[in-house]
């Protein structure tokens, strides 16, 4: 299984939440599901992170499946000590839209907020000196609900370049929806097929239960639908000892600081 991560990019944990837990789970997403429509909009994608509603929610079983001994140990097990896969102050809970399907665009987490044209040779050898740093870049879907939302490209994770028929495409309005002319059946299956053309894609089906983590340098997406609900717990796994997170942030702020200089 560890290879499996390390040559593909994700890894699932069929049923590692055990029922009671997911039960308990399910009475605060139902609250964390209206309240992200109430507060967010209809369309919402997500409430996050968990900590601000501490006063809304019952946040104990959120605790009880970051402590859950199973999960602890697999983390360990596949990338070393130091790892925590849980996070109140960070995890979100992913939520399905109301009114109308969407899709969020494919990206790569980490480099999609440095455009292309920003590129410099600075930001090239920082890049170049994350990009397999297992420390970075290791995300989280554990499924409250049996989902298939998240589309990935398997080893893309591995190459700091794209092949042909790969593009950032996150931000475009047509993906947002609604799409004029369309209808929600219509929009849905334009969605899937923008999802199914994108190369080497796959799609990810969780159980309830299932545990995902996956490398989000390689290309990824969600693709949503208004019927099926969703309560998916988002988060990161984040490396607990000496970090070296905070070189490649300010890189990438700079380097967006001299985009910006140089083309107003």
């Amino acid at each position: 299984m560890i290879d499996e991560y390390l040559a593909e990019g994700y890894l699932i944990l069929r049923g590692i939440v055990p029922p009671s837990l997911l039960g308990d789970l399910r009475i605060e997403a139902k609250k964390a599901r209206d309240l992200a429509h109430q507060l967010k909009g209809a369309q919402t994608q997500r409430i996050q992170p968990l900590s601000d509603y501490a006063g809304d929610l019952n946040l104990k079983p959120f605790y009880d499946y970051i402590e859950l001994p199973e999960l602890q140990d697999t983390i360990e097990r596949l990338l070393g000590k130091n790892y925590t896969h849980g996070h109140i102050d960070i995890m979100g809970l992913l939520v399905e839209p109301l009114e109308h399907p969407w899709h969020i665009g494919w990206h790569r987490d980490g480099v999609v907020e440095v455009p292309p044209e920003a590129y410099d040779e600075i930001v090239k050898a920082k890049l170049a000196e994350v990009w397999h740093d297992l420390r970075h870049y290791n995300q989280v879907n554990c499924a409250i609900y049996a989902e298939s939302c998240t589309w990935f490209v398997p080893r893309s994770h591995l190459r700091q370049w794209d092949l042909p028929g790969e593009q950032q495409t996150t931000g475009g309005p047509i993906l947002r929806g609604p799409i004029e002319g369309m209808s929600n059946v219509e929009a849905e299956r334009y969605y899937l097929d923008h999802c199914q053309q994108f190369p080497g894609a796959v799609q990810v089906h969780l159980g309830a239960g299932d545990f995902m983590i996956y490398r989000n340098l390689g290309w990824h997406t969600g693709n949503y639908v208004t019927y099926q609900p969703r309560a998916t717990i988002h988060d990161i796994v984040r490396y607990e000892g000496e970090k070296s997170w905070i070189g490649w942030q300010q890189v990438k702020q700079e380097a967006m600081k001299r985009l910006k200089e140089e083309t107003s």
